[in-house]
């Protein structure tokens, strides 16, 4: 192989990945796969990342379990055990991560307790990374895969509240960080966490309350005993057109648990699809038992009650505010990785605080104007997610060879990049829950299309490569 592109920093060749939860897992494996020196960064004292139960990474409950099935779920080339139900404990994945980093003999390469402060670039190329309490690194290039689930976004509401007011990302039971047995609870949120809180603390608390700002369509783990992700794969694979996906999907979801109708709900302002699936088979139950009561956007807090924008007032002695994460990666200044995407809206203004945009990103992973830097694993897709950041994670590690060794195919990457493909073939709800949001059939079709591209060039090219440094080593003397 050649030395390097024109463009190589002068570093030691490594790059680093922050993070060694599962997106980081999957860039150091690729990366380390291509031959190319990396690292990874892990604040924690080992891996994990948000399954990591009980650290400060953590934003798992106890009772979380996988709300995509397995093989959804999985890594591309290293299957979950198919002993494990369709929808694993977070037990269950913490396990399968560190069987990952195993077998792909990954632990050396992880250097925990290394808590990144910031992410500087060098003059010349490269990056410094300034670790708490270490020394500067310099590396060839980093890659940022420590999730997006770290600044917890609370909701603007008038007034003072009396009581205890949580975020999602302290919950872990009804026992902890505080116990609500007897308690009056009102959680705030219609996504997932939101809907699996309500339902946990409904079992201890003496009333739930669940607030939401809109209804959301519910769907159940399992349809006739087979994960409802792997029955409407089967109709993407089919190409079945989205409105009969539609109504066969609502069919066979009002046969398992019933439509919102048949709960006394109102019906979604949105088709199905247009928003991120709630995955939740026991809320309605729930519901229907008089355990939980469902409520729409809270107006105000006066001291112990909390008031309803339609005028109801309930007696509440604590919050939680299952209402997402920002956007932040405050070790590194976002103009390195490009602009934001979007302007906040007045609607998003008034409810949250900060800027909920992600910076402008090729297929959400890479910058436009640079090949040293990447983000893997900031999406959220409406299905399984670690099986895409797999992908993601080859992509970055062929660029990662392509700038090293390969100019012609790193310069098609970087007129690739140029180009602002759409990402999704449904028109989301405008909510900060939406920002990353991608559809995961198109959205895995469209990397496999890419890697397959970049193999493509990268053999052309390095064969070429490889072909004229024979030649080279071949001496005058020598030939006939």
């Amino acid at each position: 192989m050649i030395a390097g592109t024109p463009t190589r920093p002068q570093s030691t060749g490594r790059w680093c990945v922050i993070g060694a939860g599962p997106s980081g897992l999957a860039t150091l494996k690729s990366l380390q796969e291509l031959g190319l020196p990396a690292e990874c960064l892990e604040r924690e004292d080992d891996l994990g990342g948000n399954w990591y139960f009980g650290s400060a990474a953590s934003r798992v409950f106890a009772s979380t379990r996988l709300i995509s099935s397995r093989p959804l779920t999985e890594f591309v080339d290293y299957p979950m055990p198919r002993s494990l139900p369709w929808h694993p404990h977070h037990t269950d994945c913490l396990a399968y991560l560190r069987s990952y980093a195993d077998h792909f003999g990954l632990r050396p390469s992880i250097r925990p307790h290394c808590d990144v402060q910031r992410v500087v670039p060098r003059a010349g190329g490269g990056w410094d990374v300034h670790i708490k309490g270490q020394a500067t690194r310099a590396y060839e290039g980093v890659v940022i895969a420590n999730g997006h689930n770290h600044a917890a976004r609370m909701p603007e509401i008038p007034g003072s509240f009396s009581g205890t007011i949580l975020h999602s990302a302290e919950y872990r039971s009804p026992d902890t960080p505080l116990p609500l047995a007897g308690k009056r609870v009102l959680v705030i949120g219609g996504g997932n966490s939101g809907c699996d809180i309500a339902v946990d603390v409904s079992q201890q608390a003496a009333a739930t309350f669940h607030s939401t700002r809109r209804h959301y369509h519910i769907v159940p783990r399992t349809i006739l005993n087979r994960p409802a992700d792997l029955r409407g794969e089967r109709l993407l694979k089919m190409g079945v057109p989205i409105w009969l996906r539609r109504l066969i999907s609502l069919r066979l979801i009002d046969r398992a648990i019933g439509l919102p109708h048949r709960h006394r709900l109102p019906t979604p302002d949105h088709q199905l699809w247009e928003s991120h699936p709630v995955i939740n088979e026991r809320l309605y139950r729930r519901i229907d038992e008089g355990r939980i009561s469902s409520v729409g956007s809270v107006k105000r807090f006066e001291q112990g009650d909390v008031v309803f924008a339609d005028g109801r007032r309930e007696q509440i002695d604590v919050v939680i505010a299952a209402t997402g994460f920002r956007i932040e990666m405050p070790f590194i200044d976002l103009q390195e990785l490009g602009d934001r995407r979007h302007a906040p809206t007045a609607a998003h203004a008034s409810s949250v605080r900060g800027n909920d945009d992600p910076p402008d990103l090729f297929l959400h992973m890479l910058p436009r104007h640079r090949d040293d830097i990447a983000c893997v694993g900031l999406i959220q897709p409406d299905s399984g997610q670690w099986g895409l950041t797999d992908l993601q994670a080859r992509v970055v590690a062929r660029m990662a060879l392509a700038r090293r060794h390969a100019p012609r195919t790193a310069s098609w990457l970087r007129q690739k990049r140029q180009q602002s493909p759409a990402l999704t073939p449904f028109c989301y709800v405008d909510s900060p829950r939406h920002r990353l949001e991608v559809e995961h059939h198109s959205y895995r079709l469209r990397l496999e299309r890419l890697i397959a591209a970049l193999d493509r060039r990268l053999r052309r090219e390095l064969s070429e490569v490889g072909r004229a440094a024979a030649g080279c080593q071949t001496s005058p003397q020598g030939r006939g």
